[in-house]
């Protein structure tokens, strides 16, 4: 089973490829945005936000189960975009959705570990 947690805010994410070897861990940054300059119910109508959220799903396209995890509105935006535009691939793949301020990487393992638990296969 591969199980992803992607931590994000409105400027980056961390995903974690919990794997039973381990758990790999990647970085995807938002590009060409200057999200002070906008309100933030807009964010998830800027192009730059499109591209962010398709290169996220990109790299999430194996996944059985996700975990997102992350601080405001940026999370609830990234489902809303999974189930408009990956319904039957990723969307159905959720497996939680939840608030989480800003954690060290242990921090979201330990997450991660607690909640697929027993399915979770890391170490």
């Amino acid at each position: 089973m591969i199980q992803f947690v992607v931590w994000m805010d409105s400027e980056k994410a961390q995903l974690f490829n919990m794997k039973s070897s381990g758990v790999e861990r990647s970085h995807v940054n938002i590009h060409g945005a200057d999200h002070h300059t906008r309100h933030k119910k807009d964010l998830h109508e800027v192009a730059h936000l499109e591209n962010f959220y398709r290169d996220l799903a990109l790299r999430l396209k194996d996944a059985d189960q996700i975990l997102i995890l992350g601080p405001g509105l940026s999370k609830n935006h990234f489902k809303t975009y999974l189930e408009t535009h990956h319904t039957a691939s990723l969307a159905s793949k959720i497996a939680g959705l939840e608030n989480s301020d800003h954690p060290t990487d242990n921090q979201i393992i330990a997450s991660a570990k607690k909640f697929f638990k027993p399915e979770f296969v890391a170490k």
